[in-house]
Parts: C-alpha cells; structure tokens; sequence
C-alpha cells in the first residue's frame, strides 16, 4: 500500500456532513481534498482545496478525480460501485468495493451475518403480498417491511402490527424485492468504531451508546455504553469478526441492537465514520475521521484509550438557539457547527456539543439538568 504524505491530494467522493468532516481531516493532516460531490451547493466543497461537482452516475467527473488525486476515499456508501470497482484499475482505492456490496443490499448484508454465524433479526426475501402472508407466520409480529436496497430512507419502511397491517401493505410492492424482518424490541442501540490498516491489523475502538429520535435522527451519543462487561465483549469480538472477512482498509462501523433480556443482534455495518463517532473525539483524543484518514494513507494507528467520559449531542435547527446561549454559559464544552446551505428541518444536524468528564454519572446530570437533551438511561430509571 502506497504511503500518502503531507501535501499529497486525496480525492474524497460524495457529500454531506461525513464528508465535510473528512475533509477536514485532511486539511489537518496537511493532504490537499480534492472533493467529488453531485451539487455545487454541497457543503463538503466549502472545505475542499478543489471542488468538483456532476453526476455521479457518470464515469467522467470520477476520471476528473482521479487524475488529481494520489488516493480516493468515499464518504457516500450509496455510491455506484461498478464505477468504484473501474476506477481502481488506475487509482488507488484502499476501501476497495467489497464492502459495498453487502452494505448496499439488506439481503446480502444478512447473509453476511448468517456467514458468520452472528446474531440477527430473522428475516425473509419477499417481492408481493402473498410472500409477506405466508413469511410472517414464522417471523411474528411486529414486524418491519424494508426495500432490499438502502439509501430510500425510513420513509420505505413499514411495521406490521397485525393482519389488517399486511393487507394494507399491497401497495408497497412495485416490482421490486423487498426484506421482511422481525421487529427486534431493543432498548439500547450500541456501535463501534473499527480501524482496519493495509497490513490487516484491527484496532475496536471504545463501545458507544448511541439515542435515536422517532425520525431515526441522531440526538445523542455516550461513551462509555451503559452495558455490562460480557454484552461489551461480545460486541468487540463480534466487530473482529467482521473486520477479519471484509476486504477492507480504513474505518467502518457496526451497529447492534440490546433487547431487556440482554439479547445482542447485530444490526448493521457500514464503510467510513459517522456522526454517532463524534464522542470519540473528546474521550479519546481521536476523531474517527481522523482515524479514517490516517489508515488509507498508510498513517500509524493509536491505541484506544479511554481518557474521559463523554456525551455528544446533536444540534439541529430546533435546539440551535439555545445552543448558541449554552456558547457563552459552558466553557468546558466543545462546539461544531456544519455549513448550512437552504433551508432544513428542525431536527437536521446542524452541528453537535460534546461534554466530558471524569465520570459519566457527572457528565450524564450535567447534560440533563440543561433541559434541552435527555440522556439518561430509561431502563435504569424503569427499575429504581
């Protein structure tokens, strides 16, 4: 693998907010960003040293890119691979696209998991309506209705609570394939951030604690999981698993589901960092993009270390006046904010606010009693 040095250019493919903040990794490395987005307005092309926008269906602004750029990295898992897949016959691609082809398919990704003899949510391939009546027999209820192909959003799924549920459903089906999935009662949504160099070598880093909003938004992330040490374990050794049979090198993440009864299922895995990694930064010393970065360009790899307890939260257009007052209040606290292009919606990242501690019974109550983000840990507080 070749060893990317200060004042090389990497090309970063797709926008949004991951790639923005990758791109800033770069900056700090001081690599020169060569970003590939599908608009102009993208936010990742503020920070970029040369910006570069079209479709990303085509294979010429991907040329573009490639000219310029000593590696290419992509921040969009949506992204076509076959395009990917050309592009690596005369540029290099540490993230190879092996990985997206399970992570853009909820089948192959399944079966993936079933490889590998790992915990999952039982499912079923369905593609109309007399499929779904004769699967959900076995799978239950509830149970949740999701296209084969992701990146359509929550919007294209859909829980099935009864009979009247499934025959309502006749109108989902357009021709194309869809997974059936047992509704998994979770009460903690968990992930981890895995580093995987050229050489194979795996670092897990720290397990987060991740809280959802109804819309499936990210409101808050907590470091270290309230979790015991067996469940923790079993999520390490589950993400080294992984990490072993993907082809893969830089950073990507996993995500579980943790029911009442203390029963692991793992969710999901996806290529390069997300927001839910943004608590790694001021708990570790380390951002995951950080992390990203320095394993495509051959960079060395610190040890996870835990050095505080930590909460991220998310700021979005709704929180974001009381966000700014917190600015002048709270000078222990760290603050980013995302170029904002047009208008959002009130519960879009906009931005987050990290809080740390040397306990995180301190930094959880220091979070609550601001009011404008809950945190606490609502199956603790269920048994008291």
């Amino acid at each position: 693998m070749t060893f990317i040095a200060p004042n090389q250019t990497i090309g970063i493919i797709g926008g949004g907010i991951d790639s923005y903040t990758l791109t800033l990794a770069a900056r700090q490395m001081g690599l020169h960003p060569a970003v590939l987005t599908a608009t102009a307005t993208d936010p990742a092309l503020a920070a970029a040293d040369f910006a570069l926008f079209g479709d990303l269906t085509n294979p010429l602004p991907f040329s573009d890119l490639a000219d310029m750029s000593q590696v290419i990295v992509y921040a969009d898992e949506n992204i076509n691979s076959d395009l990917l897949a050309n592009m690596t016959d005369r540029q290099h691609l540490p993230q190879g696209t092996d990985i997206l082809n399970i992570t853009q398919d909820r089948y192959m990704e399944k079966v993936f998991f079933e490889d590998q003899n790992l915990n999952t949510a039982p499912y079923a391939m369905v593609v109309n309506l007399d499929d779904v009546r004769r699967e959900i027999e076995s799978i239950g209820y509830p149970a949740v209705l999701k296209p084969t192909q992701k990146g359509l959003g929550p919007k294209k799924q859909r829980i099935l609570y009864n009979e009247n549920d499934v025959e309502a459903a006749a109108d989902y089906f357009d021709g194309a394939t869809a997974i059936l999935e047992s509704w998994v009662p979770k009460t903690k949504e968990l992930s981890v951030v895995v580093v995987k160099t050229s050489t194979g070598e795996t670092t897990v880093y720290p397990t987060i604690e991740n809280i959802y909003s109804q819309n499936h938004q990210l409101q808050a992330s907590i470091l270290p999981a309230r979790i015991d040490a067996e469940t923790n374990q079993e999520i390490r050794r589950i993400a080294k698993v992984l990490a072993d049979k993907l082809h893969y090198v830089g950073v990507f993440g996993v995500t579980y589901f943790l029911t009442a009864a203390g029963v692991l299922y793992v969710a999901r895995v996806f290529p390069g960092p997300r927001g839910n990694a943004n608590v790694l930064e001021y708990t570790t010393g380390y951002s995951a993009y950080e992390l990203h970065m320095r394993a495509v360009c051959d960079w060395s790899i610190p040890e996870p270390k835990l050095d505080r307890a930590g909460v991220t939260v998310t700021i979005s257009p709704a929180t974001l006046a009381k966000a700014i007052q917190l600015i002048r209040t709270q000078p222990n606290t760290h603050f980013s904010f995302y170029p904002q292009r047009g208008d959002l919606p009130d519960d879009a990242p906009i931005g987050f606010a990290s809080f740390t501690a040397w306990e995180l019974e301190t930094v959880i109550a220091r979070v609550e009693a601001l009011g404008i983000w809950h945190v606490e840990d609502k199956e603790k507080k269920s048994d008291d």
